[in-house]
């Protein structure tokens, strides 16, 4: 019996996205919904035997209630569901398991390992952790959702499965990154999370952003140093990025936009101009 559903969100994955339909394909529906590409994405995929799907426009984010409400539409009820992108890829064994586990009654939440290479290494990975991204169509929640959040399970804690942190149960995520494109997608993302932080009323804070910064320099680099000066950049990069979480929100708490600067300076300016004339 194929009930799982292989959900994987594209834009632009022409030199990826065939990897990941061959990966998959045995194992249950593979359906692709797609940002309007403009490469060889869909012919790659319907050349595969996938579902091409054009995502709607209007919603950014993956991970949106909106998103999932279009989502489920194409996948049958009862069916598992794995939420991924085109730079995951599933070893034989995990997918045998998660075979197994749509089979089953007694869980409908599965915690998945995902082992993240970063900058061409795939000798280490350079973070390890557990990613909710398996499970039972209608048992997530995404409302309020937020930027690296994955809904609610609405289950309970009875239902929900831990699969062993080891690379043979492990999502791969081979994150394609240069320092351009990383700060480019980051700058977006941490705009994102700042606008969430402010919305909840958290308070920019000295000590919470050195924190932060110092947890993901540490999450990236304990394991990633073995990659020499390599590892070591990743992991400053990534404390940047908490950097300008807490930096774009103390911008948005205090008020501070390029309008509001351009006032200032020119109030100064007709000051420094009174003397002149």
């Amino acid at each position: 019996m194929r009930n799982i559903a292989f959900v994987i969100f594209t834009k632009n994955e022409e030199k990826r996205i065939g990897y990941v339909v061959r990966n998959l394909t045995k194992y249950g529906a593979v359906l692709i919904f797609d940002d309007a590409s403009d490469d060889r994405t869909q012919e790659i995929v319907e050349g595969l035997g996938a579902k091409f799907i054009t995502r709607p426009h209007e919603i950014i984010e993956a991970e949106d209630e909106r998103m999932y409400q279009f989502v489920r539409q194409y996948v049958k009820d009862g069916s598992w569901i794995f939420w991924g992108c085109a730079d995951y890829m599933l070893p034989v064994e995990l997918l045998e398991k998660m075979r197994e586990i749509s089979l089953q009654d007694k869980y409908k939440y599965a915690r998945v390992p995902m082992f993240t290479y970063l900058w061409g290494e795939t000798k280490y990975p350079a973070h390890k952790g557990y990613n909710p991204r398996f499970f039972k169509k209608d048992s997530i929640d995404f409302s309020g959702n937020y930027l690296h959040g994955f809904g609610r399970f609405t289950g309970t804690a009875d239902e929900i499965l831990t699969l062993p942190m080891e690379e043979k149960y492990a999502i791969h995520h081979y994150s394609l990154y240069d320092m351009r494109k990383y700060i480019a997608r980051h700058l977006y993302c941490a705009e994102s999370e700042a606008w969430y932080k402010f919305e909840k009323k958290k308070k920019f804070s000295v000590f919470l952003m050195l924190g932060a910064m110092c947890r993901y320099f540490f999450l990236f680099y304990k394991r990633f140093f073995r990659s020499g000066v390599k590892g070591f950049n990743v992991a400053i990069l990534h404390a940047f990025y908490r950097f300008m979480v807490y930096m774009r929100l103390y911008e948005l708490e205090n008020g501070l936009t390029l309008e509001s600067m351009e006032k200032d300076y020119s109030a100064s300016k007709e000051r420094m101009l009174k003397d002149i004339v």
